[in-house]
């Protein structure tokens, strides 16, 4: 094994690439390694990004870097230090002891009906954290169960009644609402439909919020709304309504149909850009009207079971 060392501005970091036990996740634009700080030797993450995530779009970059640096919330996963080096941008984050949502859901141990509290709690804590970041007039843009991480203590043992859980991957975080370009290469299991349509300017805290309801859907029926398994006609996942699940309740499945109202159907093309835009708009407005609302509800059923 060659280990590889990284100087940032705060540190220096070191980390073995050719060591499949350090390699967290790679995709076609990142790779995630667990590294440590050459000094202190306490772990952190560091995740390498292909510059073509940006294109050529500097002010993109810029405005991605700014984020980086500047916005620090507890329910972030935090980022301390960036890195160019021989062509790589490496974001040095904090290391974060916990298991992703999408491991818990899908973990046998927690498929029990009376965990599903300790899930909607989940979610509310996610919730909060966007409540933030959407006063900050940002959009997440890629929320996903892999990209939410449940904290445990030392013994790796979680708080069933106050779950702490942290967000990551912010790379395709945006002004809400601007004609900022999204990163196209996220995953569109979990985009909103003016995601999906391409309608830059109206993604928004509305489109975290869609997300939010597709994540609680799964986390609650144990599978997800869509999924690569089962074939899904692209028009049905932005138009049609989402069906009721057999282990999703009344109640609960209220809170995600408020969350995810989705446009009308028309065919794109037959009407101009901007009538489908009007369509689009409608939905939003329909929809819970930020995060914040969404964590209002969601915290009186908790509080109501």
């Amino acid at each position: 094994m060659t280990p590889r060392l990284l100087e940032g501005d705060n540190a220096k970091y070191i980390f073995f690439p050719e060591e499949a036990g350090t390699i967290l996740n790679r995709t076609a634009y990142a790779t995630v390694y667990v590294g440590a700080n050459a000094d202190t030797k306490e772990k952190v993450i560091l995740k390498k990004i292909s510059p073509a995530l940006f294109g050529n779009d500097s002010q993109r970059f810029k405005f991605f870097a700014t984020v980086c640096t500047e916005v620090k919330l507890d329910g972030l996963v935090g980022i301390s230090d960036m890195i160019f080096d021989e062509g790589d941008i490496y974001l040095v984050c904090e290391y974060v002891s916990g298991r992703t949502l999408k491991e818990l859901i899908y973990d046998p141990k927690f498929m029990d009906y009376r965990n599903d509290i300790f899930f909607l709690r989940i979610i509310s804590n996610c919730l909060e954290t966007l409540s933030f970041i959407h006063k900050l007039k940002l959009c997440h843009g890629n929320l996903r169960p892999e990209n939410i991480i449940v904290q445990w203590d030392e013994c790796e043992e979680f708080d069933f009644l106050h779950p702490t859980a942290k967000i990551l991957s912010i790379e395709s975080i945006k002004l809400g609402f601007k004609n900022m370009p999204l990163i196209r290469k996220v995953d569109s299991l979990y985009q909103s439909p003016e995601q999906l349509l391409g309608f830059e300017d109206l993604v928004g805290d509305y489109s975290d919020v869609y997300t939010m309801g597709l994540i609680l859907y799964e986390a609650i029926a144990r599978e997800p709304v869509y999924s690569p398994e089962k074939p899904i006609v692209r028009r049905q996942q932005v138009f049609n309504k989402i069906a009721q699940h057999y282990r999703i309740n009344d109640e609960v499945y209220a809170l995600i149909e408020k969350a995810t109202v989705k446009p009308f159907s028309y065919i794109p093309g037959s009407i101009s850009e901007d009538a489908q835009k009007l369509i689009v708009l409608k939905s939003l407005n329909d929809r819970y009207q930020n995060a914040e609302a969404f964590k209002k509800d969601l915290d009186e059923l908790i509080g109501n079971l």
